[in-house]
């Protein structure tokens, strides 16, 4: 200043003249300042107003929150006088709950009785239980036996189907020997009948002879042969097999004898008795006309009839079809015999019939119709 003041009051400094463009300068200097002031503040002004901004906003954000939150205090205050009207029903059920907690109480007594029954029932219950599980148990194990047994039923199923196809091969067999049997049958009767019509022919008046002129009884039989219900017997002197004795009967015009009734067995048991009394040396037994030779088992008389159920008279443990050591063949006892008993009229003395092996020799008894005298 001191200087500016120098320069204004003296223009001239050594006899010369200072230049005219320091005021300009100045002057600049002044607007500098002034503009820097102003732009000072303006800036001041425009940082404030941000500020101002910047808070106006947060209090914007603020005023939001308090508003929701005063919406959440509205909300929680109806919610409080809902509660309070429910409480208010509550308090209604409580007085009315105290009034029944006496009967409750006498409830809970009887409820505790129960109880206790109830468990008597529930250990009863779990004994029966248990007793069940067992039963369960057992019956599981009997049908894991009856399905074994199932099968195995199965199985013999499937055999006897083969067995009832091959019986039925073997019955059509039968009928068939049968017939056979039965046609042998009926020639052997039409060849009895045919004999006997040529003995009583005039040409054999003779036989006549062995009548009684005195009591006129005759024999129907041949000599040597017995009558027996219209029929004649013998028994052979000699032992043959089975075949060949039945091939001498028949050669006799007749047959092995057969038992139609117990007067029969009788009649032929007491006839064997007897011959084994006269002939107490090599003699077993005597053959007659019934065999299984057909099939084991089924017994049949020579004449095709098989054996009557109420006419059997078989010896103890008899049949057997036992196997000598001697038979190679094993064809087995397929004939039967007459063993005579040890005593006549002893405990089961008519049971004297034995399966004896056919190729066995034994002596045989024949048998033939009686003659008709009519």
């Amino acid at each position: 200043m001191a200087d500016l003041e120098n320069i204004q009051l003296n223009p001239r400094v050594n006899g010369e003249e200072r230049p005219r463009f320091s005021w300009k300068a100045i002057s600049i200097g002044i607007w500098m300042v002034t503009i820097c002031g102003v732009a000072a503040v303006l800036w001041s002004n425009i940082t404030t107003q941000q500020r101002l901004t910047a808070q106006l906003q947060n209090m914007a954000k603020t005023t939001k929150q308090l508003q929701m939150k005063n919406d959440q205090l509205k909300q929680l205050l109806n919610s409080t006088h809902q509660n309070v009207t429910l409480l208010e029903g509550e308090a209604g059920q409580l007085e009315l709950l105290v009034n029944n907690f006496t009967l409750l109480s006498a409830e809970t007594t009887q409820l505790s009785l129960l109880l206790e029954d109830t468990l008597q029932e529930k250990a009863q219950l779990q004994v029966t239980n248990d007793e069940l599980n067992a039963f369960l148990n057992a019956t599981l194990e009997s049908c894991e036996l009856v399905e074994l047994e199932n099968r195995n039923l199965n199985l013999l199923q499937n055999r006897s189907m083969q067995i009832i196809t091959l019986a039925s091969a073997e019955i059509q067999q039968l009928h068939l020997q049968l017939n056979n049997e039965q046609q042998t049958s009926a020639q052997l009767e039409a060849e009895n009948r045919h004999q006997r019509s040529i003995l009583f022919s005039s040409r054999l008046s003779f036989l006549w002879t062995f009548c009684n002129n005195e009591s006129l009884q005759c024999s129907r039989c041949m000599p040597g042969w017995v009558e027996h219900a219209s029929r004649c017997f013998l028994l052979s002197e000699e032992a043959e097999k089975w075949e060949s004795a039945r091939r001498y009967c028949m050669d006799m015009g007749g047959d092995l004898a057969t038992v139609w009734d117990e007067e029969d067995q009788a009649f032929l048991t007491n006839m064997t008795y007897q011959f084994a009394q006269q002939h107490p040396q090599g003699f077993h037994s005597a053959w007659i006309g019934l065999h299984d030779l057909v099939k084991e088992g089924l017994y049949l008389w020579v004449s095709g009839h098989t054996v009557d159920r109420d006419v059997i008279y078989w010896k103890h443990r008899e049949p057997n079809n036992a196997i000598p050591s001697w038979d190679m063949d094993e064809a087995g006892q397929d004939c039967v015999a007459i063993v005579p008993p040890a005593h006549i009229g002893a405990e089961d003395w008519l049971n004297s019939w034995d399966d004896i092996i056919c190729a066995g020799e034994r002596h045989y008894i024949c048998e033939t119709m009686a003659l008709s005298l009519s």
